[in-house]
């Protein structure tokens, strides 16, 4: 007989001994090893590793193992178990890698030290994501190449911050004569053409049509920005046959291209009004393009005979770079004193960019690049660019630094990295250095978010956490979606940040992203949703009517059409997004699970062939959690909108010439079955039934979603050893109805937000 061995405080509780060696050995010992996972092997291995002590625990909690048909221990002996191993789970600290500057915060960071806006995108790589964020040291791998991004990034900054001239500003004037669209090349006629003193956009796709500038009016020579800076566009612009607001988006890149072109920012036009002005940090040889992207039509032939909304540009202004001061404040904020001495000039960079001094070991070589620099001639700026680009490039900037348990300094850090995606600031700083923070940090967190820089930390943790910024990868196809617009589905992407932000602002429950009995619409969502006109692109809470099954995350059309294709729902992916993103729970397979594919020949529906997965036993455990979840959720279609039945999309081959195309589409009307039991035997039908169902859970989602907060605040993963924790913030937040922004205090509140 084959016995687990377990150390002193399990060993002694010989009920332990015989749960493992009747339910967990025989699959998990010297014959067999399902999951690659070996439970008779020495204590000291088995209970160092924590990846391991967690899926256990998980796994005798949720009743997954042992399995079904398998001998089931008894209700005690399971509790028993559990307790001795979430004792032993908690004595381990969840490990917390080292971790740098995601791009986002480095951009911010830059943005707040010197009051300058750069764009990184073309600098700086994307940042991996683990678990759902790119937060996370164990994706902060330093390669070569992420070397090298990181000193070309610190010289295009310190170039630009020190420049050796003041840059001349200049302004350049452009009519209809000027402008340019995409009926000029051979990308398609698209929807913009020159009339009379106006230039016309209808469309946007599929050619993307747009407006871009020649710098003369007989002559086609594009339009190119001169010199780095901030640039002022003053544009003569009016929407016509249309009855509401339009959006413009201003792209950069070559017009004659414009599937390549970049949009980098978005100007809502009130209906009625004549013009805007808005100003941007652009770069040399940065190209302009307008962009109508509220248009109705997807690209039009005969863009001439179009009878819908248009946009008429007639004039635009250009000024810049825009000179304030001189010298910047960016500059008599790294070289106060052009004479100060090679270590007083590191020490104040160092101090500038991380608020704490360089090490003893590591000083000496910053002072040397100095002393080079001024040994070899060169002026106080070029020396103070070479150090700065020295120290931007460092570890000391590049990564945070973390003690075990957080310096004041650090903790501070934390704190603004957290809230504000950026370093503190002055007034935080000297809250921290006095020991505010660590013994009563909640006029601090009231004060930075009730901050503009807060708009950061809810854009990009809801970015993150609903993967809003996927919602528009693909379609919707306008063969099947006719009438779905673009800036319709650019709304549905940004309704679950905006309900972040309205519980966060208003102090309300959590429970909010379960059911509601409002939602965030701006005139777009509310038109779509079919409820009372919104004026504007900015949203606003709506009262739902009685019957309405919209309110909270999984009604919102975003997340319905995330978890959709270019035709049809996926049961799969909306289940499983419920379960890794209210419940946070991990439903990955063991790394050598052999999923066969089930026989599904004979199945006419989607729900009999998923049901055949859940007769695999490779399967049958996730499925069965994840298969009605999304099930319910059958009855909205890719888009998000009401059906009463599925429209299966088929495309057939066309032949012409000889030539085979694919634009013939058949659709297939099935009925929808959806009702579904739940693990714990609740059945679930529908959406209201669904949302039943997760609130009677929650307590659990709730936690998920704390958890959830914790992990992007720490960078790291939470583990069980994080369950006090997290019940210490749920608990917090219960006499404040489940806030969400007492749940952010909580967090800040609670001891581990100072350890490493």
């Amino acid at each position: 007989m084959l016995f687990l061995v377990l150390p002193g405080d399990l060993l002694a509780e010989p009920q332990l001994e015989k749960f493992f060696t009747q339910h967990c050995v025989k699959c998990h010992g010297p014959e067999k090893q399902k999951g690659k996972v070996r439970l008779d092997r020495p204590a000291d291995v088995l209970f160092a590793d924590g990846e391991l002590l967690e899926s256990i625990a998980s796994m005798l909690e949720s009743g997954d193992m042992p399995p079904e048909k398998a001998p089931q221990p008894k209700a005690e002996a399971r509790a028993k178990a559990l307790q001795l191993l979430q004792k032993h789970i908690l004595t381990q600290r969840p490990a917390n890698p080292l971790k740098r500057l995601t791009r986002a915060e480095y951009t911010n960071t830059i943005r707040d030290l010197f009051g300058v806006d750069f764009d990184f995108n073309d600098l700086l790589p994307p940042d991996h994501v683990e678990h759902g964020f790119d937060k996370f040291g164990e994706a902060h791998l330093m390669s070569p190449h992420q070397v090298m991004a990181y000193l070309k990034t610190a010289r295009f900054v310190a170039e630009r911050l020190l420049p050796d001239a003041k840059p001349e500003t200049g302004d350049w004037g452009f009519n209809a004569s000027h402008f340019h669209g995409s009926e000029n090349f051979a990308v398609g006629g698209g929807g913009d053409y020159r009339d009379g003193d106006g230039f016309i956009l209808t469309g946007f796709r599929p050619y993307r049509s747009n407006i871009h500038f020649s710098t003369k009016s007989d002559a086609y020579e594009r339009f190119k920005i001169p010199a780095f800076g901030r640039y002022r566009l003053d544009v003569q612009v009016e929407s016509v046959d249309s009855n509401e607001a339009e959006i413009i988006g201003i792209n950069l890149g070559d017009g004659r291209y414009p599937t390549s072109i970049r949009s980098v920012h978005r100007i809502p036009l009130p209906h009625r009004s004549k013009s805007f002005t808005t100003e941007l940090t652009l770069k040399a040889g940065d190209q302009l393009a307008f962009t109508f992207d509220s248009a109705r039509i997807p690209g039009n032939k005969f863009p001439r005979k179009h009878k819908g909304p248009k946009l008429r540009f007639t004039k635009m202004k250009v000024t810049g770079p825009l000179v304030e001061e001189w010298p910047t404040s960016a500059m008599q904020a790294i070289l106060p004193d052009p004479d100060m001495k090679p270590g007083e000039l590191v020490d104040h960079l160092a101090l500038l960019l991380t608020q704490r001094p360089l090490s003893a070991e590591d000083r000496p070589a910053f002072v040397e690049i100095v002393e080079t620099q001024r040994a070899s001639g060169a002026s106080p700026a070029a020396t103070a660019r070479n150090a700065l680009i020295a120290l931007l490039t460092s570890p000391h900037f590049v990564y945070k630094a973390e003690s075990p348990e957080l310096t004041r300094v650090e903790l501070a850090h934390r704190l603004s990295y957290f809230l504000w995606n950026s370093v503190p600031d002055a007034k935080l700083l000297a809250f921290a250095k006095s020991d505010g923070l660590g013994k009563d940090p909640s006029a601090q967190v009231e004060r930075m978010l009730k901050d503009a820089k807060a708009g950061r930390f809810i854009d990009d943790f809801t970015r993150q956490w609903l993967q809003r910024d996927k919602v528009d990868n693909f379609g919707p196809d306008v063969r099947v979606f006719k009438n779905v617009r673009r800036m319709t589905v650019d709304s549905m992407g940004r309704e679950g940040r905006e309900l972040f932000r309205h519980l966060l602002e208003n102090s309300l429950s959590m429970e909010h992203f379960i059911d509601s009995d409002f939602v965030m619409v701006n005139d777009r969502l509310a038109r779509f949703y079919g409820l009372p006109a919104v004026k504007g692109d900015t949203f606003v809470p709506v009262k739902l009517p009685t019957k309405s099954e919209r309110g909270g995350l999984v009604a919102q059309a975003g997340f319905l059409k995330l978890t959709s294709t270019d035709f049809a729902t996926s049961p799969i992916h909306r289940g499983s997004w419920i379960l890794k993103n209210l419940y946070n729970e991990r439903i990955e397979p063991p790394a050598d699970i052999l999923i066969n594919e089930p026989d599904i020949r004979g199945t006419t529906t989607i729900r009999e062939a998923i049901l055949k997965h859940q007769e695999l036993e490779s399967c049958a455990r996730c499925h069965s959690k994840i298969d009605p979840l999304g099930f319910a959720l059958e009855y909205y279609d890719p888009v998000g909108r009401k059906r009463g039945e599925y429209r299966h999309v088929e495309e057939l081959p066309v032949e012409r010439n000889g030539t085979t195309f694919t634009k013939k589409l058949k659709f297939t009307k099935v009925p929808i079955e959806a009702a579904m039991k739940l693990p714990n035997g609740r059945e679930v039908r529908d959406l209201p039934t669904l949302k039943a169902a997760l609130m009677a859970d929650k307590e659990l989602i709730l936690k998920g979603i704390i958890g959830k907060l914790i992990s992007y605040a720490h960078g790291r993963e939470v583990t069980r050893a994080d369950r006090p924790y997290i019940d210490a913030v749920f608990q917090a937040t219960q006499k404040q109805n489940h806030s969400l922004r007492a749940a952010i205090h909580a967090i800040v509140a609670h001891p581990k937000f100072g350890r490493k």
